[in-house]
């Protein structure tokens, strides 16, 4: 493996190296590994990092690692099956779910097949939905105190508490556009080593960031704490106003000895290569029956800090605004999902979905009226009849044909 650094970089990469196995060694000298609790909504973008000790100068494609899983449901460990929706990193070996189902919940487990070592034990819980608060950016600015504080409550040795993600990316350049968020309700010990009252809960001392206040990880009577059950998630949505990133004039294509070939004009490709060509836009087509809960989700994979912006023909659907304006009827949540409540005939339209300027997908949705539950229930009467006159009549024929027989 060829160096491509200064000795001083070599070193401080060996010294994180010994840090990171001093670290593993501590942790596997207890026979405890600390698990990190992960909470999810149904169709997000879930990252499981595997962090391992790795040599610098060792390739980190080589290193046998594995997922294994363990199911609330289950008795035993299983390893995880890949397919199109759950993969492994081919160079970091995280494990990713692309769109998070309800039976993914569960302890996963990442392993060094090396040493028969467990590296990272995540338990993930996946909720349907989730109450949240939602603050816009300027009122936190004039005002802290409108986010949920800090509560401690002593007589039970937890604090509740809001763990903060970064901000989202912002949804559009060159004009103004928006960014997001996220808090998750999280409660942990405030004296990690005295006990949980009136009731203790050991596996607390496995999670020291926390636990989610919906984590399966809870037991009953800490969940029904009512400062921890009525406690909601958080998120943040502000404006922001950033500038598009500039194409350059023109571009030099050279040869190996540096001569150049041709100049290409900004828009145009260079003769020696093959340009690569955008990805298609996904076009879908969606019925739904009037007055249903229609939720709309952009195709596709989704980076964990992209915030989709959801257009109704040309009309950008603010965040900030299209829940008040609707009355809560249509909104987005916090996986970038469009949710359309009662939908009504009205909402029939083409609904595209852009990350950033890149122009994801067009669902076009058809609202249709309900069908009447008295034509429904008489067409199911008359399927029903026919078939017993079918049966009748079979029997029948099947009955002469057989005294028929006997007669001969």
């Amino acid at each position: 493996m060829g160096w491509k650094m200064t000795r001083d970089d070599a070193k401080k990469l060996f010294r994180e190296y010994e840090k990171c196995i001093l670290k593993k060694n501590f942790e596997r000298s207890l026979g405890s590994n600390t698990i990190h609790a992960v909470l999810a909504l149904e169709g997000q973008t879930v990252r499981l990092p595997c962090h391992i000790c790795q040599r610098p100068d060792q390739d980190s494609r080589k290193s046998k690692i594995d997922w294994q899983f363990l199911r609330a449901s289950d008795t035993r460990i299983q390893y995880v099956r890949t397919d199109k929706r759950i993969h492994i990193d081919g160079r970091t070996r995280d494990l990713i779910f692309d769109s998070v189902d309800i039976l993914d919940a569960g302890q996963y487990y990442c392993m060094d097949l090396n040493y028969r070592a467990i590296e990272e034990i995540y338990q993930v819980d996946v909720l349907l939905k989730e109450r949240r608060r939602v603050i816009k950016e300027n009122t936190v600015l004039k005002n802290r105190s409108a986010l949920l504080q800090n509560f401690s409550l002593p007589e039970n040795n937890l604090m509740t508490f809001t763990l903060w993600s970064e901000w989202s990316e912002c949804n559009q350049c060159g004009q103004i556009g928006s960014r997001r968020k996220i808090g998750v309700c999280m409660v942990k010990k405030i004296k990690p080593g005295l006990p949980i009252r009136p009731n203790d809960l050991p596996l607390m001392a496995l999670y020291p960031d926390g636990v989610p206040c919906r984590s399966t990880a809870l037991s009953g009577d800490i969940a029904k704490i009512k400062r921890i059950a009525l406690r909601r998630s958080e998120t943040i949505i502000g404006q922001c106003n950033i500038t598009c990133p500039t194409t350059p004039a023109f571009i030099v294509v050279t040869d190996k000895r540096g001569k150049v070939i041709e100049t290409v004009e900004a828009g145009y490709y260079s003769l020696k290569d093959k340009p690569t060509l955008p990805p298609m836009v996904i076009r879908k087509v969606v019925y739904e029956e009037a007055g249903k809960h229609l939720v709309l989700k952009c195709p596709g994979k989704s980076e964990a800090k992209s915030l989709i912006r959801w257009q109704n023909g040309s009309v950008v659907l603010n965040p900030l605004t299209i829940k008040r304006q609707t009355r809560g009827r249509v909104f987005t949540d916090t996986i970038n999902r469009l949710h359309i409540r009662v939908t009504r005939l009205f909402d029939s339209a083409p609904y595209n979905c852009w990350a950033g300027k890149r122009h994801v997908a067009t669902i076009k949705v058809v609202v249709t009226k309900p069908i009447n539950k008295n034509l429904k229930n008489n067409i199911t009467y008359a399927g029903l009849l026919t078939t017993v006159i079918s049966i009748t009549i079979i029997c029948i024929c099947v009955c002469k044909n057989k005294a028929k027989k006997t007669a001969k």
